[in-house]
């Protein structure tokens, strides 16, 4: 009952996103920048997520300490931030863990989480995210949700795995074979402009 429960919550909220992604007529990546006053940071933020998960989500700003500051605390169980590449998303609990977990180079947490990334993202290696520099195996994908956690594992199977991605217009595995693969699942009905 839990996992029919899980996939017709991804499917609804795979649905509620592509509805509000087709209204645009043509889409543009976000930048590598990281707003540095509040209502910038905000702005740029809320492009990750629908506004009904954005507006009553716990927002976070990254500081010069590398600590994070909370703008503004959430009801809803999603935070919303800016990644340190300029990606904005929106990640429940159960993502904020297995982002936890893979920080702390610990096996993540055998729940499945759910991250959304609407403004889509600026691109990274699909072999090793800590390579982004290098350009290879390199994929940016346009507005997508993630599907992430121990638990999603068993997910994966029917998926490309290849880590030169093919088609970033359609689901596919990201990094895999490592700690951190998960299924990125593209919620756009329209041709991504690239840069």
């Amino acid at each position: 009952m839990n996992r029919l429960y899980t996939l017709a919550l991804v499917a609804f909220c795979v649905a509620s996103a592509a509805l509000i992604t087709s209204a645009s007529a043509q889409f543009q990546f976000p930048t590598e920048e990281i707003p540095k006053t509040e209502p910038e940071y905000i702005a740029k933020v809320k492009t990750a997520a629908p506004a009904s998960i954005v507006n009553n989500a716990t927002i976070t700003m990254p500081q010069a300490d590398g600590s994070s500051k909370t703008l503004r605390t959430g009801s809803n169980g999603f935070t919303c931030f800016i990644g340190g590449d300029g990606s904005p998303e929106c990640d429940d609990q159960n993502a904020l863990e297995w982002r936890q977990a893979l920080r702390a180079k610990q096996t993540p947490p055998n729940k499945i989480g759910f991250i959304y990334m609407l403004a889509g993202d600026t691109g990274t290696s699909n072999h090793d995210s800590s390579q982004r520099h290098t350009h290879e195996h390199w994929v940016q994908t346009g507005p997508h949700v993630m599907i992430v956690g121990g638990a999603a594992r068993e997910m994966l199977s029917p998926y490309p795995r290849d880590v030169d991605v093919k088609d970033p217009m359609q689901p596919f595995v990201m990094f895999p074979g490592k700690p951190n693969e998960h299924l990125m699942i593209p919620v756009h009905d329209k041709e991504v402009a690239t840069r």
